[in-house]
């Protein structure tokens, strides 16, 4: 059947009639004779003025990209290069995406910020490799009645116009800053705060390190630059903003003593180049907000989540700017530069004075308590100590001798002893398993919102979600009764499935799911059986 299209439009099933079409639009552009300004005259007017196009009922302007394609294609191929390409496809008949979409949708009512890299990520753990583009899933997304639900969760940010400066070639210089703090929740239940500490390399966007810290203070700091440079080498120049952590006296020391430049920076202004900030609105999106849907043991494990989300996500992701991801564009080149542990340890190193106890020889260091020898106890002594290090400090005796101290508390031989592996339910776990190489669990330890509309899928005998009202009911079920144990989780549909029977309302299974939850909730922890 022929296409009804509104009066008005100009209906070309020849491909010539669609090449002289486009001729017709590119031709005021062929002509050598034209100046710089005219051309730029002719392109805005085109870019501009909406046009009626071949075979379609919208009146649009012609895009920029595609004006410059014809000239390019007419210019190598002549008339011939304005015809309409043929389909690739040949019309052959497409998979049932539903599946797809549906659990993309449950991954942006979890968290309405994921954006297309995260989602096309996040599938791919769930699904192995996938026959659906990037560009086709946001084509699913956004036709999908549900998706006006994740347009309204999502807020918009304020922008402001940058210069941008670019280096020439790798670990010319580097961008040092904190992210935060930003609240984590463990899962004994305990809320902290916390920010990351990351440095990035300015030509390839590349972050050569990345930490958790409780605070944006001188230890983490050291840290975070020990670590970039333990593994890539020194940059020429650093670059950071006025905090009194990057600004004191022993960070800035350290930094002359390898040789490494510090870049003149105006105080009070919140945003330089703007590329850290990126990669920051990067993090908050990639990272951050995904926090909250993941279950946290402790510092350790948010640390082993940030490395994993980096490697994978961001250091791979393609980098509209550069048009290539950062770890193409850094391709494992290290510096010229090359430092010695010792000399990257000795850098940074504190002097202080202190006076120890008479009695034990114990003196308290910023980083810890040492004790000194006996014949040093009860003086006032200088000591230089490592504020990253809890376990270095010595006594100096002069220019030349120091006396290594020994903690004046030492831990217990269990203490060293390997912990059982940190594991929490989320999706930055699939991503922390999968950097470290480990082989997935047949089964996930719990439910985000796409499991959850899976098993309605399921238990409906449809696609789940169908329209906005629906996620919506699920998604205000999840965050009353989640995160949900996965088999536990099953068991409930199956026996609600049992119970209530098909054909019933989705309202009616909510509310049944909810007592079977409460229900459990309520009994008491049975003892086990000796």
């Amino acid at each position: 059947m022929a296409p009804n299209f509104d009066k008005g439009t100009i209906v070309m099933s020849n491909p010539w009639e669609i090449a002289t079409w486009r001729f017709e639009m590119i031709s005021a552009l062929l002509d050598a004779n034209l100046t710089k300004a005219q051309k730029r005259r002719i392109i805005r007017d085109r870019t501009k003025r909406a046009v009626q196009w071949p075979d379609s009922p919208d009146d649009r302007p012609i895009g920029k990209s595609t004006l410059f394609r014809w000239i390019e294609n007419y210019r190598e191929k002549g008339f011939l290069g304005l015809m309409p390409k043929a389909r690739k496809d040949k019309g052959l008949a497409r998979s049932d995406r539903s599946i797809h979409v549906n659990y993309a949708l449950g991954l942006l009512y979890e968290q309405p910020e994921r954006s297309l890299t995260q989602l096309m990520l996040y599938l791919e753990l769930e699904f192995g490799k996938l026959s659906i583009s990037r560009s086709t899933l946001s084509r699913d997304l956004h036709a999908h009645p549900a998706f006006m639900g994740i347009l309204r969760r999502r807020k918009g940010t304020d922008k402001k116009l940058r210069d941008l400066y670019e280096t020439c070639q790798p670990h010319e210089s580097w961008q040092l800053d904190a992210k935060g703090p930003f609240p984590v929740t463990l899962i004994n239940g305990k809320t902290i705060r916390v920010h990351v500490l990351s440095i990035l390399d300015d030509f390839s966007r590349y972050i050569l390190a990345a930490i958790i810290a409780s605070a944006e203070n001188i230890e983490a700091a050291v840290r975070v630059f020990r670590l970039a440079a333990s593994k890539w080498g020194m940059g020429m120049r650093m670059q950071f903003d006025r905090a009194s952590a990057y600004d004191s006296k022993v960070f800035r020391t350290g930094l002359a003593m390898l040789g490494v430049h510090r870049n003149w920076v105006k105080s009070r202004n919140p945003q330089a180049q703007g590329k850290i900030e990126a990669y920051h609105r990067s993090l908050k999106r990639w990272f951050v907000n995904e926090i909250a849907k993941q279950e946290v043991i402790d510092l350790e494990h948010l640390e082993a989540l940030l490395q994993a989300t980096i490697e994978l996500v961001y250091n791979r992701h393609k980098h509209r700017q550069i048009k290539m991801s950062p770890a193409q564009a850094l391709a494992q080149r290290i510096s010229t530069r090359r430092v010695g542990a010792a000399e990257l340890a000795q850098a940074f190193k504190v002097t202080i004075r202190a006076k120890s106890h008479p009695t034990t020889g114990q003196v308290a260091l910023p980083n810890g308590l040492f004790r000194v020898p006996s014949r040093y106890s009860g003086r006032r002594c200088s000591f230089r100590y490592d504020p990253v290090d809890k376990h270095e400090a010595s006594l100096i005796i002069d220019d030349e001798h120091q006396i290594p101290l020994e903690p004046f508390t030492k831990k217990r031989p269990f203490d060293y002893e390997r912990e059982n592996e940190k594991r929490g339910t989320g999706q930055l776990q699939k991503l922390l398993d999968l950097w470290q190489g480990h082989s997935r669990p047949n089964a996930q330890p719990g439910f985000g919102l796409p499991e959850v509309f899976r098993e309605f899928s399921r238990l409906l005998q449809r696609s789940v979600p169908i329209d906005q009202r629906e996620a919506t009911a699920i998604e205000i079920f999840y965050r009353k009764t989640g995160p949900l144990p996965a088999e536990p989780f099953r068991q409930a549909i199956d026996k609600t499935r049992d119970v209530l029977g098909p054909n019933r309302a989705l309202k009616a299974y909510l509310q049944y799911l909810d007592r079977l939850v409460q229900a459990q909730k309520n009994k008491p922890d049975s003892e086990d059986p000796p």
